[in-house]
């Protein structure tokens, strides 16, 4: 009995015995976190592991802003009778970099900005402070000197030519001023369409009137909103701009358009943080207007948020510009 529970337990310390011995040269190894290959992201992998939506989470939204930079451009002077050139001073400069920067635009519409330089000037001031907007467009109609710009976090995905911006008042064929600008732009759930537009001043023009000029401008771009509602009623459409005129003139009615209608647009109606909706200063004649506009298709309605979009009054607008930006917020 002895021997058969010896040899039992001889066999159990045997197996053990193996046992070990195979576990043995695994035990005997290292425990290390394993070294995981960084892999370094291309820039459109970047932004679309930014925008990663997770189940039941909404994206950021969209910041659009307006603006009317003022002359950011370099334009030729004359005094004493010599002839000089002169840019955007430096302290106008430096405010209009410090409100678009406090607004952190990821769309930013511009009218009144030069050159390709000169935009290309201010995405770099931008860029210096923290707003990376790498897509840009630029666009320009009879104005020489003064033309109508985007630039957009978001690939601007196309850029069509606005042709034939041309009308008639008696016998004179005159040009859209400063054209349209027509681009869109892929956002992180849907594409936008987005109409620039800076129509005619209020000052005199020796062509013609400069009222029935600015009717004139208003009209094409209606127009042309109208040729782009008319393909598709849903496309996201948002037209934007210095228009120049007041909420209840001929301007304003012409680019409205019929109301109920799924070719009409909209004014988005905004307030700066006093409640006060004006958007320029003609300090010759000390008179306050509303002439810039954020204007949306029907289909647009539901994706902007009214409450948080408002007119941006820094305390130093006034060194800026004459304009006060407008703030949309895209859901």
């Amino acid at each position: 009995m002895s021997y058969n529970l010896f040899s039992k337990n001889t066999s159990i310390l045997i197996g053990v015995f193996f046992c070990f011995c195979l576990l043995l040269p695994a035990c005997e190894e290292k425990k290390s976190t394993p070294v995981w290959q960084q892999e370094t992201l291309t820039k459109p992998a970047a932004e679309a592991l930014l925008y990663k939506k997770e189940p039941h989470q909404d994206y950021p939204p969209v910041r659009f802003l307006s603006y009317n930079l003022k002359n950011y451009l370099t334009m030729t002077t004359y005094k004493g009778g010599h002839e000089s050139l002169r840019s955007k001073p430096s302290e106008e400069t430096e405010a209009i970099t410090n409100i678009i920067t406090d607004a952190q635009p990821d769309i930013l519409g511009i009218c009144e900005i030069g050159t390709q330089e000169d935009l290309t000037r201010l995405q770099k001031r931008l860029s210096h402070q923290g707003v990376h907007l790498p897509h840009t467009h630029i666009t320009q109609g009879a104005d020489p000197v003064r033309s109508l710009a985007i630039l957009s976090r978001f690939p601007i995905t196309e850029k069509p030519t606005v042709e034939n911006l041309y009308y008639s008042i008696d016998d004179s064929r005159l040009q859209m001023s400063r054209g349209i600008l027509d681009v869109t732009i892929q956002l992180p759930e849907r594409k936008v369409r987005f109409l620039g537009a800076h129509l005619k001043s209020k000052r005199p023009s020796r062509r013609a009137d400069q009222e029935i000029m600015r009717r004139q401008e208003a009209n094409l771009l209606r127009k042309h909103a109208d040729s782009i509602l008319t393909r598709d009623p849903q496309t996201q459409l948002i037209v934007y701009g210095d228009f120049n005129d007041t909420k209840r003139s001929h301007t304003l009615n012409t680019l409205r358009g019929r109301s109920r209608s799924p070719l009409s647009l909209s004014s988005i109606e905004i307030k700066d943080s006093r409640g006060e909706t004006w958007t320029h200063y003609w300090n010759y004649e000390d008179i306050y207007s509303r002439f810039d506009y954020v204007m949306i298709s029907p289909a647009t309605t539901r994706h902007i948020n009214k409450k948080q979009s408002s007119i941006l009054d820094p305390d130093h607008w006034k060194k800026a510009s004459d304009h006060r930006p407008l703030l949309v917020i895209i859901k």
